[in-house]
């Protein structure tokens, strides 16, 4: 059963409700879950993951959260995160599975692929190319993060709103808007902050955590990403690139890179930032940019990517010349 919005329209407040109470019945009839999201998770990745987990528990069920990728470094202060696993389970079992932010199945990874057995499949996300994987989907792109979803879900399943699963939902919405200041930011957004703060979130206390305390070596990582930017179509595309050879030197991790893209983004005159970060020396995994006028969310698309309009992603296979050539064309092409 396929139930949620499609790719193209939007998800009405009517159909929005009914789909977390469908969510919200089915999860009160289980008993064992499995919570996870996409490989290399960022703050409303783990937000969300943790803030069901904590929820679920609540509610006595058993729960194990599963990611391919460590929890970055930053995000490590959150309640609950000591508790997430990145191997499968061999006893690996469970009634029902929520996959969170996470547009595709195969970007759960492969540790997910291993689970011996699972029921049922719910994924919940924000990502307009969602590809709708799940038994149960709840995919609104009119929603700042997933964390925002959740915390309707949380409502919904009549779960107290602690200040440990409120301070993971403000954490996923407060990275994935940027501090509250990209386009994606709304009045629901303020009103969920709002509950996340009645809850006992201290917003300076987090902001200071995941902004104000830097591993050292993500400061050395920087100054060599930066040392590769170029400006291209008469300023208005801008690019960096990070290899594998930067993480090594800086002894940093893929992690410590997140928003790095901000910093080519930020340049006066510049519509759209790339930055190419080298999976391999055949594979580099690109993200995009934008400030609006240009919908990054459908270049993505021309590679098997996919995420919003102002900030999207794929993975292409070649050479860095050759990744660089094939989405710098794709991006002239809509400027």
């Amino acid at each position: 059963m396929e139930t949620g919005s499609t790719v193209s329209s939007r998800l009405s407040k009517k159909k929005r409700k009914e789909i977390l109470r469908k969510i919200a019945e089915e999860t009160r009839g289980y008993r064992s879950f499995l919570i996870s999201t996409h490989q290399n998770p960022e703050g409303d990745a783990i937000g969300s993951i943790l803030a069901l987990g904590l929820a679920l528990k609540g509610l006595g069920k058993e729960v194990r959260i599963l990611t391919q990728d460590p929890v970055p470094e930053v995000l490590t202060f959150l309640p609950g995160a000591q508790e997430v696993i990145h191997q499968a389970p061999s006893d690996g079992r469970f009634d029902m599975v929520f996959a969170l932010d996470c547009g595709d199945r195969a970007r759960l990874g492969e540790e997910f692929n291993r689970v011996k057995e699972i029921g049922k499949i719910v994924n919940i996300d924000h990502h307009v190319s969602n590809g709708f994987f799940g038994d149960l989907n709840l995919v609104d792109p009119q929603a700042s993060s997933t964390a925002e979803i959740i915390l309707d879900l949380v409502q919904i399943l009549g779960v107290p709103l602690t200040r440990e699963v409120a301070e993971n939902i403000y954490t996923g919405l407060l990275t994935d808007t940027g501090s509250f200041h990209y386009s994606n930011t709304s009045p629901q957004t303020f009103a969920a902050a709002r509950a996340c703060l009645l809850a006992g979130v201290d917003p300076w206390e987090v902001s200071q955590k995941i902004y104000d305390t830097q591993p050292l070596p993500r400061l050395r990582l920087l100054p060599r990403v930066l040392d590769t930017l170029e400006l291209l179509e008469e300023g208005r595309v801008s690019s960096v690139v990070l290899t594998q050879q930067m993480l090594k030197e800086a002894g940093a991790t893929v992690a410590m890179s997140e928003d790095f893209i901000n910093f080519p983004r930020s340049v006066r005159g510049v519509e759209v930032a790339v930055l190419f970060r080298e999976v391999t020396p055949r594979e580099y995994r690109v993200s995009m940019r934008s400030r609006g006028a240009v919908d990054v969310a459908r270049i993505a698309g021309q590679f098997q990517g996919g995420g919003h309009p102002a900030a999207s992603g794929c993975t292409v296979d070649g050479g860095l010349s050759e990744v660089k050539a094939k989405i710098l064309e794709a991006v002239r092409a809509v400027l």
